[in-house]
């Protein structure tokens, strides 16, 4: 007699297979298998629709039967670890890299990775903005420690930067848009940064330089990092401008010391 893990098990294995496939859990007639298949489609539905409103983007540009039907082939590989679905879905952007059927869409996985941050930016809990605070702690830190301060980005930012003209394919695939549909590939690259701003999440390209600093801050990098990076991508980079503009709009909402001392500045 099987214990209650092992029927778990099987019943857990054969709802991922294509069909009634463990022979435990076959009973005289069909009823096992219309039971099973029954449970089967709700999470195909429950997967489909959870990712269908993380991707609407690459939903819209592939199609809903070719959606559902690769959103099927990644669940089959990468199945939630979770019974929440609200975070599930963050590699399906690197899935469509190796997808046959949008191998003919090589901008689509990029697509689906910058409609992840997005809906990471709509989730990620709300920043304190200070930026006067923020500017005058700056001010007022010696200048041997400046290069190991830390900036604290906002928690809602995110960045990505892509060879395709991502903002505007975005644009033209959004509900009610009515222009001009037509999208120029060899626009890119793009640069943006995406954060959570009180109308809603907003994208915004960026310059090479700035894109370069945040996206160091916002991995941790300490001040002096973050300008070689910038530097290395646009040696022009305004470090001055950069520090006055991602202040003053709530980009950087505060200043922590570096590994050196541990101590606290201006704070979110």
């Amino acid at each position: 007699m099987l214990s209650l893990r092992e029927l778990q098990r099987c019943f857990a294995d054969a709802l991922l297979a294509g069909e009634d496939a463990h022979p435990t859990m076959r009973v005289a007639g069909t009823t096992a298998a219309d039971r099973l298949g029954i449970y089967r489609r709700t999470i195909a539905t429950n997967y489909r629709n959870a990712l269908g409103a993380t991707y609407p983007v690459v939903r819209r540009i592939v199609g809903a039967g070719c959606f559902h039907a690769a959103v099927d082939a990644y669940v089959a590989i990468h199945p939630s670890r979770s019974g929440d679905l609200n975070g599930y879905g963050g590699t399906f952007g690197d899935f469509l890299a190796g997808h046959p059927a949008v191998s003919d869409l090589p901008y689509l996985p990029d697509v689906a990775r910058l409609e992840w941050k997005i809906d990471e930016a709509n989730l990620a809990a709300d920043s304190i903005t200070d930026p006067d605070s923020v500017l005058r702690a700056l001010a007022g830190c010696p200048g041997d420690r400046l290069p190991s301060l830390l900036l604290r980005v906002d928690a809602t930012c995110r960045m990505i930067e892509s060879p395709f003209p991502l903002l505007r394919i975005w644009q033209v695939n959004q509900p009610g848009y009515d222009g001009e549909m037509s999208v120029d590939f060899a626009a890119g690259p793009d640069r943006l940064r995406i954060r959570r701003e009180r109308l809603g999440v907003a994208l915004e390209r960026i310059a090479g330089g700035d894109f370069a600093w945040l996206a160091a801050l916002s991995t941790g990098a300490n001040l002096a990092a973050a300008i070689a990076a910038a530097q290395h991508a646009d040696a022009t980079f305004d470090l001055g401008g950069g520090l006055h503009r991602f202040i003053g709009d709530g980009t950087i909402t505060g200043i922590l010391d570096g590994p050196l001392t541990g101590a606290s500045g201006a704070s979110d």
